[in-house]
């Protein structure tokens, strides 16, 4: 099989996009939708993964779609293969601190999942001051998400403590809305056992990731993580963990010099990107703009390298084709 690697310097290699759009996966077709369904395997599309039932198990799959602001921005060629491997070394590792629903990877872009109950919100872990978070700051505001923020903190700087600024969980491409966990125990989103065992097993969860990427040289800065409760009753991670996608990594060895220059750290998640839509005056209202291949490439490149170093070797692929998914879930099709 072809390295990722290789493949990703020949489509750089072609502005146009062309090859770009002969190597992305768009995710579940019509037909294989259809196929599923009569075999009684519902299917839902999300914003950037596509689930399939199966049982009492789910099949995650990994498209190729880069959304930013709530909105779909295009295409990353083999992002999904990218963050499969990602997924699956983090759900494996998390089962040393909390337990997580996953079961295996029958294929480069398909984890099988236990099925779990949701609970309706994101649970937004925190460490350093970024994102939302530090432009509501910048305006002033020193309640956020329930959490009292002191004074003088400094603009991507380390916040005294870990913390948890939770958001609604909304549908896709709609806007997730900032939250308390006191307004989530009054709406009945979780009750105040469900949300003390929520927020000890994400702290909990977010400092070991903290430890094992300072061996990588990385900061986890945020992350997003959800939870559903299981047939047998437990609470458990679902969903991915410290991927690109879901949080903000910064390069460590440069982090203090560039905070003290007042410059941005350097990053390795879809930042690049969100700068890009930025500059272009785009922050989620009107005509998306079009992002041309060298930034998609760009970004296909340091989410390879985060699942490079943290696996310890060369990711390769079969290729950007359709997946089998009949060939993978269980059951008799419909007479």
């Amino acid at each position: 099989m072809p390295a990722l690697k290789d493949l990703l310097s020949d489509i750089a290699r072609d502005p146009s996009g062309a090859t770009l759009k002969a190597h992305c996966y768009g995710g579940l077709t019509a037909d294989q939708r259809a196929a599923l369904a009569a075999r009684d395997h519902a299917t839902y599309t999300g914003k950037v993964r596509d689930v399939v039932t199966d049982g009492d198990e789910l099949l995650i799959v990994h498209s190729d779609r880069l959304t930013a602001f709530d909105k779909l921005i295009g295409m990353v060629p083999y992002k999904g293969t990218i963050l499969t491997e990602i997924s699956e070394f983090w759900l494996n590792e998390a089962k040393k601190v909390v337990p997580t629903h996953l079961l295996s990877r029958p294929h480069e872009r398909v984890l099988r999942v236990e099925r779990a109950t949701p609970f309706k919100v994101e649970v937004v872990v925190r460490g350093y001051m970024a994102g939302s978070m530090q432009r509501a700051y910048a305006k002033g505001e020193r309640l956020f998400c329930g959490e009292i923020l002191p004074d003088a903190l400094q603009p991507y700087g380390k916040l005294p403590r870990n913390i948890i600024t939770p958001t609604t969980k909304a549908a896709a491409f709609e806007h997730d809305e900032n939250t308390s966990p006191a307004e989530l125990i009054s709406a009945g989103v979780v009750s105040q056992a469900e949300w003390d065992e929520i927020s000890t097993k994400a702290l909990r969860l977010f400092a070991h990731g903290q430890t094992v990427l300072e061996r990588s040289g990385w900061l986890l800065v945020d992350t997003k993580y959800e939870f559903g409760r299981t047939k047998s009753g437990d609470i458990k991670v679902i969903d991915e963990i410290h991927t690109p996608d879901s949080s903000r990594l910064w390069l460590a060895k440069t982090y203090a010099e560039r905070l003290a220059a007042g410059a941005t750290p350097d990053m390795l998640d879809k930042e690049i990107v969100r700068r890009y839509l930025l500059a272009q005056g785009f922050s989620g209202e009107g005509q998306v703009p079009v992002v041309p291949t060298a930034q998609l490439v760009e970004l296909a490149s340091v989410y390879l390298q985060v699942a490079e170093t943290l696996v310890g070797k060369p990711l390769q692929t079969q290729g950007p084709g359709l997946v089998d998914l009949l060939a993978l879930v269980s059951g008799p099709t419909k007479a």
